[in-house]
């Protein structure tokens, strides 16, 4: 690898905006003085060893399963870097990682009062890799004694934003999908927010992992880490960090993903009857 370019991957398109990583980028370039690239990869959880990714991703933005099941151990090509996103919930508030927000249509707001009430509804989920919408709502269904028999109609829609436009476009009732997808989605589509309402939310789960290049400098991870903590100290970079519904980072450790890893866990044998959407 090139040592004056910093190669950026993110797995996490479109449900978490690539403008966000578009920015990070950036933000690196400037505080790091590397020139910094950013790859885009929506097929996949996180970085495939088999496709060379360990050849050109320095640092690696992943869901929590792709780090669980296949970067752990920090024994191979790609380690935690140990700093996590912050979010600001609009109910729960500031919390080092993210929650699961359960939304549901406004034609059906009425009559929904809590979780139970969801019986018999058509329900949408990310993908089947997704700790917030469908690990998180399988365990649920578990500890309550039920089922994917739960829901009417089952679809999965490939990514967290396309799970919120089919409930805005009546194509499901009710979805489970990542906090900060959700507040991003209204940021961005403001004007669909009275059709759209948040039902429950569950959690935290923690922050979406970072891993970083094992072969990368332990220099350059430092000035990484580094950059990460002070960037709301910076009130330029603060103010766009906002912009995507994060106050800042914080240190984590792989203590944080515990719980995750015990959700995982508990629902490696479950499974939802699916329609591809």
């Amino acid at each position: 690898m090139e040592t004056n370019i910093l190669h950026l991957g993110t797995y996490m398109c479109p449900g978490i905006p690539v403008e966000y990583y578009e920015f990070i980028a950036e933000y690196l370039e400037k505080e790091l003085c590397l020139q910094t690239t950013l790859l885009y990869n929506s097929r996949s959880r996180g970085p495939d060893i088999s496709r060379g990714d360990h050849q050109r991703i320095d640092l690696a933005f992943v869901t929590t399963s792709a780090y669980l099941e296949n970067f752990k151990s920090g024994t191979n090509n790609f380690q935690l870097l140990p700093v996590g996103a912050v979010t600001k919930h609009p109910v729960k508030g500031e919390v080092l990682g993210y929650y699961t927000d359960i939304v549901v249509h406004r034609d059906i707001k009425e009559r929904i009062s809590e979780f139970l009430d969801l019986r018999g509804c058509k329900f949408v989920y990310a993908h089947e890799g997704s700790l917030s919408s469908n690990t998180l709502m399988l365990r649920t269904l578990k500890q309550m004694g039920e089922d994917a028999s739960f829901f009417s109609d089952i679809q999965v829609s490939g990514n967290h934003m396309s799970s919120i436009e089919m409930v805005v476009s009546k194509k499901a009732e009710a979805a489970a999908v990542d906090s900060l997808s959700f507040a991003n989605y209204l940021n961005r589509h403001y004007y669909q927010a009275p059709e759209i309402h948040l039902q429950g939310t569950w959690g935290p789960l923690p922050p979406h992992p970072i891993l970083v290049n094992s072969n990368l400098p332990d220099a350059i991870k430092i000035k990484i880490q580094e950059a990460l903590l002070n960037m709301n100290k910076l009130p330029k970079w603060k103010k766009m960090l906002n912009s995507f519904c994060i106050l800042g980072f914080r240190k984590t450790s792989s203590d944080n993903y515990l719980e995750a890893a015990d959700h995982l866990d508990a629902t490696k044998s479950l499974s939802f009857g699916i329609t591809y959407y």
